[in-house]
């Protein structure tokens, strides 16, 4: 009943334009909203692309949460964040769930055009930015490497000709208190310059009973840029820093037992499914309600009694040059940049008192890329083309098992490397065939060498190796292939457009990290996954562009889908398979005055499904799409008011979601139940200065944003939680331009 309630209630809203929801701050509204989808800046509504931009109003209300809170306001879009170590997108339905150190994921994150190939650098990104933008479906022809799904990409604020800055200083619930400061002006004639500086702290909101509190955060970062006016262009030289500091992040799990296809349930308080199993040292007392290890968990998703306290640190580093130059007609850019990550996690998988499971894990990354573009326009016709490089080093250690001790009877660890070297081509062109019509064409030739170093040693000596000299067609690999764009735009009259596109999309192979042993060596390599998305959408701005309402209906005929399963503790496996969804989004945004301001989005698959997957106990069979629910649906809105000499904002946004599995498999207790979310903010603006207050998950509802089936293997389900009620107070000084 809800979910025909809500969904009427925006049918509605979208035929007639009066319904709750998408809210911007009124500087966004009155500015064209300028993206760079097409890697240069055109008006949102001039892209034949599913695209979301979240302006600077909206990104500072956001920015005492992370990156991971865009899910909040953009259609088909899901995150699993285990910690700063470890975040995963999620783009209508299309992800790679696996949090081992050495995978990219499909959905490409990028900072000024930067890609960022590890998930474990993607937190923390979202201070001090201009915008970002979300592209849905595949973006390989131009972004290119692994953007299958799609891409974010965030926008950082430049360095300005006029001294401009802020100050904004937060307090809210756990006592978080966190700052972001900036400044920025010229330092001598052609030369500019910006300092962003941030940080967050807060106590934990998850009682370990036997250990610290856990889900605190002692993050702060840093942004240095020098920007020179060189010839007919510009050089930007940028030094990014972020550092998490010993942190606690933890979940919690639920009892769990298995069905007769090997997957997990939720067992109910008084049941016991476990008597007479073997268990951790012996037979299992009955006990009900118990996991495998005879312990009871917590009712309060918050409390806790684990025996290993969960840790994390991240430190990284980024350096970007980029240079343009303007030669008559013709663009150049050049983009350089060089990665660092170290990071180190441990944590208690099992989240009881018993010593059954734990991951501890290392990585040491670098990264290094190139790109070099040309663009230019003559006549009709609009082109771009270049040239890519990266190089990827990662290496990593992996410990699964008990603590080390006396008891040490169930353990192994893992130390191994990934090397990636890719190169790619790539080139676009837009052809104007007439005043209403428009072609676009491009395509990317791209060619990845990968090679693997794997050992693992487990607690009773055995020792086994998995590289190149053993295994050499298993373990290098050379992948060849390309993605490639056909777009044809009609505007049959100003500010509408109409377009129909096919994209081909790809995302390289790789390797799996195995568990125990005995080695599989066959296990270890999983192939490339293709996506072609055939795609039609509208775009209309209406009443004098006070309102845009789009639109786009999608199929993606999905080969090879790097499909992610945990098919016992300690093993985790990636495989190919082949997927089908289809589905379409809305997003209407309205202004009808500058005090109103409201909007809806609302995105619904009438398929997603993964095909022949084989279940733990050998079943074949089709399973849902991972966290793709048959209807996501944003409502925001919010009302500027005059007040004396400055403005009252009153803003809120709330997102449903129906049912969905974090996992391929699609066991029942990996099933979240449909939610509704929102958050509230009150502020009031003077121009120079702004005072804000805010409740997030205003509801305080308790909602999993992921889970791992342990049923079979420990009794119990792992369960990671998004934060109770969140409320806190701000105030920001404004220098200069905003």
């Amino acid at each position: 009943m809800k979910m025909k309630l809500l969904s009427g209630t925006v049918l509605t809203a979208l035929i007639c334009g009066t319904a709750p929801a998408l809210a911007q701050d009124a500087d966004d509204h009155t500015r064209e909203i300028v993206i760079t989808a097409n890697k240069r800046e055109q008006n949102i509504q001039d892209v034949g692309i599913a695209v979301t931009a979240l302006g600077q109003d909206q990104v500072r209300a956001l920015s005492t949460q992370d990156i991971a809170a865009t899910v909040k306001l953009v259609p088909s879009l899901q995150v699993n964040q285990y910690s700063s170590t470890s975040t995963i997108f999620n783009i209508r339905g299309v992800s790679l769930s696996d949090s081992s150190d050495a995978q990219e994921s499909p959905i490409a994150f990028y900072n000024d055009e930067v890609y960022i190939a590890s998930t474990g650098a993607v937190a923390g990104q979202n201070f001090d930015l201009e915008r970002v933008e979300v592209l849905r479906g595949p973006q390989g022809t131009l972004f290119g490497r692994n953007a299958t799904g799609g891409l974010i990409q965030v926008i950082t604020a430049k360095p300005t000709d006029e001294l401009s800055g802020h100050i904004n200083l937060t307090y809210g619930r756990f006592n978080q208190v966190t700052t972001d400061v900036a400044v920025s002006g010229p330092l001598a004639a052609g030369v500019r310059g910006r300092i962003s500086l941030t940080s967050n702290r807060n106590d934990g909101y998850t009682v370990n009973t036997l250990g610290p509190r856990e889900n605190d955060a002692k993050f702060y970062g840093a942004r240095g840029q020098l920007e020179f006016d060189v010839g007919n262009g510009e050089l930007n030289a940028k030094v990014e820093y972020m550092r998490n500091e010993r942190e606690h992040p933890g979940g919690n799990s639920q009892a769990a037992g298995y069905d007769s296809d090997g997957l997990g349930y939720i067992l109910k308080p008084d049941e016991d499914f476990w008597t007479g199993q073997i268990g951790f040292g012996g037979p299992i007392v009955s006990c009900p309600g118990c996991d495998a290890s005879g312990y009871k968990p917590s009712s309060d998703p918050f409390v806790k009694s684990a025996d290993t306290p969960g840790y994390a640190d991240r430190e990284y580093v980024s350096a970007t040059l980029r240079f343009t130059q303007r030669f008559g007609a013709v663009d150049f850019t050049s983009i350089s940049n060089y990665q660092d990550l170290r990071k180190d996690y441990g944590g208690d998988v099992d989240n009881t008192p018993v010593d059954i499971f734990n991951v501890f894990s290392t990585q040491d990354l670098y990264q290094m890329s190139q790109e070099l573009r040309l663009s230019g326009k003559s006549g009709p016709l609009l082109w771009t083309a270049g040239l890519f490089g990266l190089k990827i080093h990662s290496k990593n250690t992996l410990r699964l098992g008990n603590n080390p001790g006396p008891f040490d009877f169930f353990s192994a660890t893992q130390r191994y490397s990934l090397n990636t070297e890719s190169l790619a081509a790539f080139a676009q062109i837009e052809y104007e065939i007439s005043p209403k019509f428009s072609a676009i064409v491009g395509g990317r030739y791209g060619i990845d060498w990968k090679r693997y170093n794997w050992q693992i040693e487990d607690s009773f000596g055995t020792t086994e190796a998995f590289n190149p000299t053993l295994f050499p067609d298993l373990a290098k690999r050379k992948d060849k292939d390309y993605s490639g764009k056909v777009e044809l735009d009609f505007r049959p009259m100003d500010d509408v457009l109409l377009y129909a596109s096919v994209n081909r999309g790809i995302k390289s192979g790789g390797f799996n990290v195995q568990g125990f042993p005995p080695m599989v060596p066959e296990d270890f390599p999983f192939g490339n996954e293709v996506l072609t998305n055939y795609e039609g959408g509208f775009k209309l701005s209406l009443a004098d562009r006070k309102v845009n309402f789009n639109g786009t209906l999608f199929h993606y005929d999905y080969k090879g889908f790097q499909s992610f399963s945990v098919p016992a503790a300690g093993e985790s496996k990636v495989t190919n398979l082949d997927a089908r969804l289809t589905g379409m989004e809305l997003e209407l945004n309205v202004r009808p005055s500058d005090i109103v301001h409201f909007g809806v989005t609302a995105a619904h698959f009438f398929e997603a499904k993964v095909k022949n997957v084989e279940l733990p106990f050998g079943r074949i069979t089709d399973r849902r799409m991972p966290q793709s629910p048959d209807w996501s649906i944003t409502a925001n809105a919010g009302v500027d008011v005059p007040l004396g000499s400055g403005t009252l904002r009153l803003s809120t946004n709330w997102k449903y979601d129906s049912d969905q599995h974090f996992t391929t498999f699609n066991p029942q207790d990996d099933l979240e139940p449909e939610r509704i979310v929102g958050d509230v903010r009150v502020a009031f603006d003077h121009g120079d200065y702004e005072l804000s207050a805010f409740v997030n998950n205003v509801t305080n509802k308790t909602y999993r944003v992921f889970a791992f089936d342990d049923g079979l293997s420990l009794g119990l389900v792992q369960d990671a939680y998004a934060p109770p009620r969140w409320w806190g107070v701000s105030f920001s000084y404004r220098i200069g331009a905003r």
